[in-house]
């Protein structure tokens, strides 16, 4: 029986509520807004399938890394609409082009971010681009299991404990399945990001009708949020400047377990793993045009023979994991301090979001915001005339 002492060793993930054949488990919330598993004992077998379908429990075997690429989808378009380089939405179209489903993270109508199965080429759309919040993943796992019984190909995608997840809750392996593990600086709270929206929600006087965590509309390395409302306003601010992305990016909304995550390793869970290649304009100065790079990792077989399908689709640059870790510390460190998250959540629990975004992160001062613009052009303007890279 699943039986979470700690915090930290539950990841959310629902495989073991999803598993679960007697339903004697329901993920409930925590006063932060994180799910975790409730038991009724009473309904228990002591079947023990709950542990072993437990990613923070039983870690699969990890695959080693073969091959490095930094990769930029030739489709400007589709680069442009992704949050790194577009190389998801290459591997993403080759497994519907072959009959097969995709499975990733969406928001609904409502901006909650769930999993969900795309089917055409039209549904991976909304797979597309990263969600920083964790995704509801309760219904998904056993209408995975179901297509692959039947013998469709599936390619799931998820953060590195979904992926890991995914593999022990399915028992056994699947030659019709492919993984891609999504590098992953941890999920904050979905009550939290709620109340965010309900707060944007008041300021524009509508309901917010997308929300694009990375939009490129003016740089790929100085990360943006975009909120687009139903009465045609937007909300589109600098990262730094946006109280919920400074919270994120200080590793404020994160859940325990990301502190503490098994994953944050070379063995990757998945097939391939694709990121952000953070970095890679100091190497290959003219590869890097500030619209976004992949970073895709070959971790086996299967991920190679996917990979190779599409490839000629993108520029590719072959790379190293050296350069890899020095772009993208998440592949080998856990995120450094949970004190830091652990006070923004007792404010938060105890006085709410408003008092807790007022002390963790002030909304940025209009003159503020015009001096470090500035700043930030001439830095920008002096690295192109210098040709050095960030």
């Amino acid at each position: 029986m699943i039986d979470i002492k700690d915090k930290k060793d539950c990841s959310g993930c629902a495989a073991c509520a999803s598993i679960c054949g007697h339903g004697c488990i329901a993920m409930g919330t925590d006063a932060e807004g994180f799910p975790y598993p409730e038991v009724d004992p009473s309904a228990c077998v002591n079947c023990g399938l709950c542990d072993r379908t437990c990613p923070m429990i039983n870690i699969p075997e990890g695959n080693n890394i073969s091959k490095v690429y930094a990769a930029k989808n030739r489709n400007y378009a589709e680069r442009l609409r992704s949050s790194s380089g577009g190389v998801f939405r290459l591997l993403a179209t080759r497994i519907i082009n072959q009959g097969g489903i995709v499975v990733g993270c969406r928001f609904d109508d409502k901006m909650v971010a769930h999993h969900t199965i795309a089917r055409t080429k039209d549904e991976i759309e909304p797979l597309m681009s990263s969600k920083y919040v964790q995704s509801d993943t309760r219904e998904i796992f056993a209408q995975v299991r179901d297509r692959l019984r039947k013998g469709d190909k599936v390619l799931f995608s998820g953060v590195p404990c979904q992926v890991a997840a995914i593999k022990n809750y399915l028992l056994k392996p699947y030659d019709n399945l492919i993984t891609v593990d999504l590098l992953c600086h941890g999920v904050p709270s979905p009550k939290i990001f709620k109340e965010y929206i309900d707060l944007l929600t008041e300021r524009y006087h509508s309901d917010p009708s997308a929300v694009n965590f990375r939009s490129k509309e003016k740089s790929w390395k100085r990360l943006y949020l975009k909120v687009l409302f139903r009465n045609g306003l937007k909300h589109f601010l600098y990262a730094g400047y946006d109280s919920y992305m400074q919270l994120f990016l200080s590793d404020r909304l994160q859940r325990p377990s990301c502190f503490h995550c098994p994953y944050n390793t070379l063995h990757r869970p998945g097939d391939i793993s694709l990121g952000d290649f953070w970095g890679i304009g100091k190497k290959f100065y003219s590869f890097d045009d500030n619209r976004g790079v992949s970073m895709v990792l070959i971790n086996n077989a299967a991920g190679k023979a996917l990979w190779e399908s599409v490839a000629d689709q993108a520029i590719v640059i072959e790379s190293d994991i050296k350069t890899a870790i020095a772009g993208n510390r998440v592949l080998v460190a856990h995120l450094p301090d949970q004190s830091k998250r652990d006070r923004f959540y007792q404010t938060y629990t105890s006085e709410g979001l408003p008092s807790a975004i007022s002390k963790y992160a002030p909304e940025t001062s209009r003159r503020s915001q015009i001096y470090h613009n500035i700043m930030r052009r001439g830095l920008d303007l002096l690295r192109k005339i210098t040709h050095k890279s960030y």
